[in-house]
């Protein structure tokens, strides 16, 4: 049979940019553009109330958060150098110029700021916290999960603290750890949208697929305009078979994002399961448009254009993915198919014995390759090929095929038309 390939890709589980949402610059205090947790109020009184009997290293700290406010980072660190220069002491020039150098990329010099910062103020969480976003940054992510936990001993409630910490515990191989931080951090934050995602995504990887649809509908309900998100659930929703609400999720995934390749994708392979070819060709066309690498998308196009009897461009269509990836099976099946349909026999029968080597369990290709052959007038091979056919789907316990192959190996030694190859 023609072979349409269903299995939709999960993005999500192979962690490309539709992967974990990672929110680890989002350091506390008035800095990176990310979220600010509730330290960021705290961190500025802080800031506010600091001390020092130098009234150089005081106007100097005024001038660096001046500086520091308008997000103009070089001279924030410029101008609380000086003032440290004047007073080694105070604390929370040691922290801004920590939060200062993270942001023009020097994670290193900021670790070693937020290191005295904590030598002088040890029970400030947000220290903590930024130090382990600081020290994620340089890869030392076992570093980084014991600042975080310190940052939550002294606040438990940091939620974006739990949340980093199922990052790295994700990137870590930890998935059953990482669910839990992140299950926390919803806890604290029900409309944590990220971590709602982050967390349908791991279920996804531990093939949990009703958690995991239930985790994206809550990310998109907690913030309607998360594409991804929108795109995950359609597509898990697809593989349960509801296409209605697989449609209606990868619509809203494209309405927010309309270069989402993916998405486009998976709205053609919906269409295509519901028997709307033209509507499945027409995504089909702008999800390659937009991502001419799409492999899948070229394998699903020519599936549609074949069970559309457009051979000659399901050919060409299967011929451009396997350029793009050779070694899939199904693809030089498929495209062995499109061709015997087209009756170009020779090169069908080359594409059949392609997929055979890649797959030699793939009794379809066996049965379609000993159609081709006996068309073709070398019934000897045709038999032996169909034989194969008969033990590969007789082990497979389908008794059905097995007996078609039967009548037909019976009907060779008698005249009879030839049979087209199996859709």
């Amino acid at each position: 049979m023609l072979s349409q390939k269903k299995s939709i890709s999960a993005i999500a589980i192979t962690l490309s940019i539709f992967g974990l949402t990672n929110a680890e610059t989002a350091l506390s205090g008035e800095i990176f553009k990310g979220k600010l947790g509730e330290s960021t109020l705290r961190s500025k009184q802080l800031i506010e109330g600091s001390y020092t009997e130098n009234i150089d290293a005081a106007i100097l700290f005024q001038q660096g958060i001046r500086e520091y406010n308008r997000k103009n980072y070089p001279n924030a660190v410029v101008a609380l150098r000086k003032a440290l220069a004047f007073d080694p002491s105070l604390a929370m020039a040691h922290y801004l110029l920590g939060n200062s150098l993270a942001e023009v990329g020097d994670f290193s010099g900021a670790v070693n700021e937020y290191l005295v910062t904590i030598n002088l103020q040890p029970s400030l969480p947000e220290v903590y916290y930024n130090n382990a976003v600081a020290l994620s940054k340089l890869g030392r992510l076992d570093e980084a999960i014991n600042q975080y936990q310190y940052a939550l001993s002294f606040n438990p409630s940091l939620v974006d603290a739990y949340y980093n910490l199922g990052l790295i515990l994700e990137a870590q191989g930890k998935t059953d750890a990482a669910i839990a931080q992140y299950q926390q951090a919803i806890r604290i934050n029900p409309n944590y949208a990220a971590a709602q995602y982050n967390l349908g995504l791991l279920y996804l990887k531990q093939e949990q697929t009703e958690p995991a649809i239930a985790a994206f509908q809550q990310a998109v309900k907690s913030d309607p305009s998360f594409a991804p998100a929108h795109y995950q659930l359609g597509l898990l929703l697809a593989l349960r078979n509801d296409l209605d609400a697989a449609k209606t999720s990868l619509n809203k995934a494209v309405g927010l994002n309309q270069g989402l390749a993916q998405a486009q994708y998976g709205l053609g392979v919906v269409h295509a399961q519901q028997g709307d070819y033209k509507a499945a060709i027409g995504r089909l066309e702008q999800a390659i448009k937009q991502d001419p690498k799409n492999v899948n998308a070229y394998q699903q196009l020519g599936t549609v254009l074949t069970q559309r009897g457009n051979y000659k461009a399901a050919i060409a269509t299967f011929k451009q993915a396997i350029r793009l990836s050779s070694d899939d099976a199904l693809t030089h099946y498929n495209l062995a198919v499109a061709l015997h349909r087209d009756k170009q026999l020779p090169e069908a029968i080359a594409e059949y014995k392609e997929a055979i080597v890649l797959n030699p369990n793939l009794a379809d290709a066996f049965y379609n390759l000993g159609l081709a052959l006996q068309q073709s007038n070398q019934r000897q091979d045709a038999i032996s090929f169909l034989a194969e056919a008969r033990e590969l789907y007789n082990k497979q316990g389908n008794q059905e095929k097995t007996e078609q192959v039967d009548l037909f190996l019976q009907r060779l030694a008698l005249p009879a038309t030839p049979a087209l190859p199996q859709k």
